[in-house]
C-alpha cells in the first residue's frame, strides 16, 4: 500500500499509525520506525507541536556567532600569516591552541610570552576581536604568557576580550591524573583566577569542557552531567577564593562538541543552558545567559576518504548554530592526517559564513522552540544529563568520582556499544564503513601527525580522545583491505 499525493490530508495520529502499520507489512512498528539514543531516549517516527515551550534565552535573536579560526601551527611566523588571513576573511575570533591541550590533537603553540607576541604580532587585541585559550597542562604558563604577549604588543587586559580557559578538570580527566588533590586544585584555580583579575581582565578564566567526553566516546547525557560538574567544582572554587557567586559564574565558560547527529547535537546545546539556568536559581541567583562554544567532533573525523568530513563538520556546525552556541570552531578536514593547510582552513572558515550570511542561521532566536523532536530529546537530555551529574556528585565530585574510574566505567560501556554498532553495520559512517571511495587520492597538509610516543603516567583511567574510525584505519592500512 503507498500513499498518493492525491489522498486526503491525516491529521489523527491513529489514522496516520494504521497505513504506516499497513505499509510496513507485518514488521513491527517500533523496530523500523522507532530508535534509541546512547542514553536511551526514545525517537518517535512523528512529533507534533509542543505545547506551552518558549524560547530559550541564549545568544541574542539576530546576533552573529563567533565564527572561531584555530590557530595551533607551532610555527610563529605561520600561525601568525594564518591568523590575519582568517582575520581578514571572516573570522571574527581566534582560539590559540597549546600543546598537549585537549583540542591540540597533535599540534599546538608553546606557552611562552615571545611566542605569542610573534603569533599575535599585527593583530588589533583591542578591535573587540575574540580571544579563546585552550590550554594545556601548563595552563598557567600559557595565562602569564598571554598577558605577556599584551604588554608587549601593547594592549592593556581592560581592553582585550580573551577567554582564559584554565582546564585542570579536563586536563586531569584526560590524562588520567591531577597535579594535586581536589583542595589544592580548587586553592591554585582561585589563586590564579584572583591573579588574572588583578592585571584588570574580565574573563571569563576556567572552562567547563565537554569535549572530553565526547571524544572519548561518551553519550550527550555523560557530557552533560561531567561539563555541569566540573563547573560546580569551579564555582565552589571561586566561592571559596573570596569571589561572590555573581560574578564567579561569568567567569566560566562552557565548551560542547558538536557531531553530524544534528537533533542530539542540538537538543543537546539546548539542554545544557536550561540544566545550567537550574544550578543558578538553586544558588538563589537569577539566571542569566552562559557563554556557550561549541567545537565540532573530533571523533567523527576520518582519515579515510577525509573530503567527508567536510560533509559531517557541515552538519556539526549547522547544529551548533541552530542550538544557540555563542562562537563556532570547525576542525579543517584534514585534522586526523596531519597540520591542515590554508585551504582546509578556509574551508572550515568558510563552512560559517555560509550559514551565517547566506542560510541566515543566527537570524533567529532558538528556532527549534517548540518543535516537537526538538522539545523531547532537550527535556529528555535535561533529565538524564541531571542524573548523571547527580552521579558524579554522589561519588564525592567530579574529581573523587575520576579517582575511582566511577565515570569512566560508564563511558567505556557507551563506547564499546557506539564501537559494535559500527563494527556490525547497526550504523554507517560514510567512507568509512559504507560507500567507501576505491581511487582516494592524497590530500596536502603543512605537516603529517607526529608520532605519539609519550609515556602517560597514569593515577586513574584517563580519557583518552579517540576516533570512531579507528579500528577501521588500522584493519585498511594493516590489510591494504577494504571492508
Amino acid at each position: 500500500m503507498a500513499l498518493e499525493f492525491n489522498d486526503p490530508v491525516v491529521t489523527d495520529e491513529s489514522v496516520w499509525r494504521k497505513r504506516a502499520e499497513a505499509i510496513l507489512k507485518g514488521a513491527e512498528f517500533d523496530a523500523v520506525l522507532t530508535s534509541k539514543t546512547a542514553d536511551g531516549l526514545r525517537i518517535e517516527p512523528l512529533y507534533g507541536k509542543a505545547k506551552g515551550n518558549t524560547p530559550l534565552f541564549g545568544r541574542s535573536a539576530g546576533a552573529p556567532w563567533t565564527i572561531i579560526g584555530r590557530i595551533d601551527d607551532q610555527d610563529s611566523t605561520r600561525a601568525n600569516t594564518q591568523a590575519l588571513i582568517d582575520l581578514e576573511n571572516g573570522a571574527t575570533g581566534l582560539i590559540l591552541v597549546f600543546e598537549d591541550a585537549v583540542g591540540s590533537y597533535g599540534f599546538g603553540l608553546s606557552p611562552n610570552k615571545k611566542t605569542l607576541a610573534e603569533v599575535l604580532k599585527g593583530i588589533y587585541l583591542d578591535a573587540g576581536i575574540n580571544i579563546t585559550l585552550d590550554c594545556g597542562p601548563r595552563g598557567r604558563d600559557a595565562a602569564h604568557a598571554f598577558s605577556g604577549a599584551c604588554e608587549t604588543l601593547g594592549f592593556p587586559a581592560n581592553a582585550v576580550n580573551v577567554r582564559f580557559g584554565l582546564n585542570p578538570i579536563g586536563l586531569g580527566a584526560r590524562d588520567g591524573t591531577f597535579p594535586a588533590d581536589s583542595h589544592k586544585i580548587a586553592v591554585n584555580i582561585g589563586a590564579s583566577v584572583n591573579d588574572l583579575i588583578g592585571q584588570g581582565f574580565a574573563g571569563p578564566f576556567v572552562v567547563a569542557d565537554g569535549r572530553i567526553i565526547h571524544n572519548a566516546g561518551g553519550s550527550e547525557a555523560q557530557e552533560l552531567g561531567f561539563v555541569l560538574a566540573s563547573a560546580v567544582f569551579y564555582l565552589r572554587a571561586l566561592e571559596a577564593a573570596g569571589i561572590l557567586l555573581e560574578d564567579a559564574r561569568r567567569m566560566i565558560e562552557f565548551r560542547l562538541s558538536s557531531d553530524a547527529d544534528q537533533f542530539l547535537s542540538i537538543a543537546k546545546h539546548r539542554a545544557l543552558r536550561r540544566l545550567w539556568a537550574s544550578i543558578e536559581k538553586q544558588c538563589g541567583l537569577q539566571a542569566k545567559p552562559i557563554w556557550l562554544t561549541s567545537e565540532t567532533a573530533y571523533r567523527m573525523m576520518a582519515r579515510r576518504d577525509p573530503h567527508v568530513n567536510i560533509l559531517r563538520a557541515g552538519m556539526g556546525c549547522f547544529a551548533s548554530a541552530i542550538g544557540g552556541a555563542d562562537a563556532i570552531t570547525v576542525l579543517p578536514f584534514t585534522t586526523a592526517l596531519g597540520l591542515p593547510d590554508p585551504f582546509a582552513r578556509r574551508l572550515a572558515r568558510n563552512t560559517q559564513l555560509v550559514l551565517l550570511d547566506e542560510a541566515h542561521l543566527a537570524k533567529v532566536n532558538d528556532p527549534t522552540a517548540g518543535a516537537g523532536v526538538y522539545e523531547a530529546l532537550t527535556d529528555g537530555l535535561v533529565a538524564e544529563g541531571w542524573k548523571q551529574f547527580q552521579m558524579i556528585e554522589s561519588e564525592g565530585g567530579i574529581v573523587a568520582s575520576l579517582d575511582s574510574d566511577a565515570l569512566q566505567a560508564r563511558v567505556a560501556i557507551t563506547r564499546s556499544s557506539r564501537d559494535q554498532a559500527l563494527e556490525h553495520k547497526k550504523s554507517i559512517m560514510v567512507g568509512v564503513t559504507a560507500f567507501l571511495n576505491q581511487d582516494e587520492k592524497p590530500v596536502p597538509l603543512l605537516e603529517p601527525l607526529p608520532a605519539n610516543d609519550k609515556l602517560a603516567r597514569s593515577n586513574f583511567i584517563p580519557l583518552c580522545p579517540y576516533r570512531l574510525s579507528e579500528p577501521f584505519d588500522s584493519y585498511q592500512d594493516k590489510e591494504g583491505a577494504v571492508l
